[in-house]
């Protein structure tokens, strides 16, 4: 009754019609929240009555065998990476392989023992409520102590981000340096193309040109699209046409197909100085130390392209993500388990 107490209230957030996310943070939704975490505490100790100590070791077993199975699949990436690149990164390939391979034997050796010892199908069943709430316990940290705000970083390869200021006038310290050196904009092959002609000085009615192949084509004139430049304040292509009045060809930009920041972060590491290098894209953040940012939109300010940023703090991400991996697991194999044939 209280988890479907809880979906209701995250239907009523997440509903695509007048849905109301200011319910997420409600006093009815803690209150549920800690009484869905008490209870699954509650409810994974019953169940496991008498293999206790069995559950605990289980659980930890697990923990390390997807451990193992994170370090495969991160080390293992960086290791094709690196080999792709070639020449003297062959030895950080070999390198990264090699801990791969740990990831691996971790897999097998904590996976067996995972097996050998959560070996009746109600400890699974006592798993998954334990890791409800493991999960639960991290959306309160979360919270609690979460920090989210927006930020707007030129692409200028100059400008650090060194701290956040917040809306109550409080300023957090990042513990490193943040830059963006490059923001690059693919389109799709669908530009258009327009021409203006210029009226006391000012572009006047546009008309639109079609493009044949290689040329443009406006009635019986004909251009080359190689013959339009870009010249600096001009955000697109152009080409100048002579006679009177005068007029410009102008390249529309396609429909955009994704975009790229370039990002650097100055950092340490036990008094060492580090530098990490990444490629920020949309559903792929950059994470360096306690913070994570993720890309949301960019605009441009003249000759510079503004990034905006969200910048987030979650203290309580590891235990919720854990706390998925783990209802996860523990449900596909509580389904799947063969059942204990009764007496």
């Amino acid at each position: 009754m209280a988890l479907g107490a809880a979906c209701v209230l995250l239907l009523a957030g997440a509903f695509p019609l007048l849905g109301a996310p200011a319910v997420y943070r409600s006093g009815a939704m803690l209150l549920l929240g800690a009484l869905v975490v008490l209870l699954c505490l509650w409810g994974g100790w019953r169940l496991a009555a008498g293999r206790r100590g069995q559950l605990v070791f289980g659980l930890v077993f697990l923990f390390f065998t997807v451990t193992g199975l994170s370090m495969l699949v991160q080390y293992g990436a960086k290791a094709l990476e690196y080999a792709g690149i070639g020449g003297p990164m062959w030895a950080g390939a070999v390198g990264m392989g090699c801990v791969a391979l740990t990831g691996v034997v971790f897999m097998a050796v904590f996976g067996f023992l995972c097996y050998r010892v959560m070996n009746q199908r109600v400890l699974w069943l006592a798993g998954v409520h334990w890791a409800l709430a493991l999960l639960g316990t991290g959306a309160f940290v979360d919270a609690a102590c979460e920090v989210r705000m927006p930020v707007t970083l030129p692409a200028d390869a100059k400008t650090e981000l060194t701290e956040l200021f917040l809306d109550d006038g409080r300023h957090i310290p990042l513990g490193f340096r943040l830059r963006i050196d490059a923001f690059t904009v693919r389109h799709y092959d669908d530009a258009t193309y327009t021409i203006y002609a210029f009226e006391n000085g000012r572009p006047g009615q546009a008309r639109q040109v079609e493009r044949r192949g290689e040329t443009l084509h406006l009635g019986a004139e004909s251009w080359p699209v190689s013959e339009l430049k870009t010249a600096p304040g001009m955000p697109h292509p152009f080409l100048m046409l002579p006679g009177n009045p005068a007029r410009v060809l102008v390249q529309n930009p396609g429909t955009v197909k994704d975009y790229c920041a370039s990002v650097v972060a100055f950092t340490d590491h036990r008094g060492r100085p580090e530098t990490h290098k990444a490629e920020l894209r949309v559903n792929t953040p950059f994470a360096c130390k306690d913070w994570r940012f993720s890309l949301s939109s960019y605009r441009q300010a003249g000759d510079t392209t503004e990034v905006l940023l969200q910048a987030r703090r979650a203290p309580g991400r590891f235990a919720a993500l854990a706390g998925m991996v783990g209802v996860i697991i523990c449900t596909a194999v509580w389904c799947w388990w063969r059942k204990e044939e009764q007496a």
